[in-house]
């Protein structure tokens, strides 16, 4: 009875990883860390389980953070409960809200233990972590979960362990007591403790969540708001450090190697996220601190010289870069009502383009300007906005239009230019949603295709065919030498457009894609799932 119970367990579990085709961190997946729920250490990095983010690594001789495990390398969840490095075995094991799963090279290749077939009560929770010298044991409350430490395969359940020498990861508790030689620590960068409190520099308290004691004196406390305090127990000095967004459904971020992310509100979103793309390091713009930054859901942002802008619904956060000042502009300063979906730099104004029509605010005194063509696009949902050669590009879910600005004219792209290689189907393009300039030439998307127009021989021809990417409505676009890449509602489109062959990466860790931006061999993607970086040009 014992072998056929062992060999349907065997059966249960499964193997798996998002693609073979690539290397474990060619993809990889930021987002809210939440609260710290577990820590373990291996044999060059610290393994932190998050609420939200997956399981964070820390280097434990460099001293930083390298590139999280997440659902973009096989992990079940990036809701994480417990973690825990046998260093016997070399294998990290981790427990979710419904299985355990377990990588030989803690890394990829992941195996899944359902818990729902181990005989735990379908209520139980995974705890803690743990290992003898012949068992992993997972603690799930009520009763503990005994695995072989190779295979995975369940040995039994027990109301208590039966072997005392048992060395475990650790655990969350909602009221954490630290150890009174943990009280005594020194914490830098502005925080201080307070018996079992900690008080962040803006006056903050935050409750501990874990702690952790490493073999090489090392000492971890991981806190409700996803800091880690990482010290050692000789010189007894903490150092937070946080890694991970403020949001995790990214509607848009800035293009430059330090990037401005925003997303929309709920009530986990903390604020802005300021992410270094080739330090991988992370600073929040928190709501609750700043002065004049109200909590709300962004949508589009532009930064200029000395300010930065972000568009929210019927309103406009302003951070002054200088003189580190917020401010709000809203409809009585003339932003038209609805969602701000794209902005526009022009010499001494911002275009502002909305789910209900367009307005032009003045940098200096950030009021509306009068626009003669204004009440043409009342009501009118802008997609993109982009100033080329001093003209103004408009994307409508109806049309795209340019205002020469210098003559004072508004055009149909269909009357603008040479059309003949277009002309007997630009009558059928109808929802653009994104224009991307790169040199002298522009791309516009539609479901209906992708056109481009060249500034200097001022003709239009269509470089993708919509059967490319299945008419899928496109969120945002760019396009590098030969290849263009669309994000979608459901993944990102690959886009060979000298040969027309195009890939659909359609991951579930990837979501609906609505910024992007390419630095390098690098793709930076904001999708609802969080913040996606992709080594693209490893995959050609």
């Amino acid at each position: 009875m014992k072998i056929i119970f062992s060999l349907l367990l065997i059966l249960n579990i499964s193997f798996s990883q998002p693609d073979s085709r690539f290397d474990t961190f060619d993809w990889v997946l930021y987002r809210q860390t939440g609260s710290i729920n577990s820590i373990t250490e291996g044999y060059n990095f610290a393994y932190i389980a998050t609420e939200n983010a997956g399981i964070l690594r820390f280097h434990l001789y460099q001293n930083r953070f390298d590139e999280p495990i997440t659902t973009a390398q096989g992990l079940s969840d990036n809701q994480v409960h417990a973690v825990y490095f046998d260093y016997t075995t070399g294998i990290l094991w981790v427990a979710s809200e419904n299985s355990v799963d377990y990588s030989y090279n803690a890394e990829e290749n992941w195996f899944h233990l359902e818990l729902n077939n181990t005989g735990l009560h379908r209520d139980a929770r995974v705890r803690q972590i743990g290992s003898s010298a012949n068992y992993i044991w997972i603690n799930a409350g009520s009763s503990y979960l005994k695995l072989d430490k190779v295979s995975g395969i369940v040995m039994g359940i027990l109301p208590l362990p039966d072997e005392d020498d048992i060395n475990w990861g650790s655990e969350r508790e909602q009221y954490l007591e630290l150890s009174n030689t943990l009280k005594n620590y020194f914490v830098t960068e502005g925080w201080m403790v307070n018996g079992n409190q900690f008080i962040d520099q803006f006056g903050k308290i935050v409750e501990p969540s874990t702690y952790y004691y490493g073999k090489n004196s090392n000492v971890y406390i991981g806190m409700e708001d996803g800091t880690i305090f990482i010290g050692d127990d000789q010189m007894e000095i903490l150092y937070p450090y946080n890694f991970g967004l403020n949001s995790t459904n990214i509607t848009a971020f800035t293009k430059d190697e330090d990037s401005w992310i925003l997303g929309e509100y709920d009530y986990k979103t903390e604020g802005i996220t300021k992410y270094n793309l080739r330090n991988k390091e992370f600073q929040y713009v928190d709501f609750e601190n700043e002065v004049n930054l109200n909590p709300k859901s962004f949508y589009s942002v532009i930064e200029t010289n000395n300010e930065v802008w972000f568009g929210g619904k019927s309103i406009i956060s302003i951070y002054n870069k200088k003189k580190d000042y917020w401010r709000e502009s809203n409809e009585s300063n003339g932003v038209p009502d609805g969602i701000i979906t794209a902005m526009a730099e022009d010499t001494s104004s911002i275009w502002i383009g909305s789910t209900r029509g367009l307005a032009k605010l003045s940098k200096i005194i950030k009021r509306a300007e009068q626009i003669d063509f204004g009440r043409s696009l009342s009501l009118r949902r802008i997609n993109d906005l982009e100033i080329v050669d001093g003209n103004l590009w408009i994307a409508t879910d109806n049309t795209l239009l340019i205002f020469d600005q210098k003559n004072n004219s508004l055009f149909d792209f269909k009357k603008y230019g040479y059309t003949e290689s277009i002309d007997q189907r630009k009558g059928v393009f109808t929802n653009f949603s994104d224009i991307y300039q790169i040199g002298s030439e522009i791309f516009i998307s539609s479901s209906h295709g992708i056109l481009k127009y060249n500034v200097k021989n001022d003709n239009w021809m269509i470089v993708v065919e919509p059967s490319s990417y299945r008419g899928s409505k496109v969120n945002n676009m760019i396009v590098r030498n030969e290849y263009c890449f669309l994000g979608t509602n459901h993944g990102i489109w690959q886009i060979n457009i000298e040969d027309g062959n195009s890939q659909l990466y359609d991951f579930s860790f990837i979501g609906s894609v609505q910024d992007m931006y390419i630095q390098d061999d690098i793709l930076l993607i904001g999708s609802d799932n969080g913040l996606i970086k992709y080594l693209w040009k490893k995959n050609l």
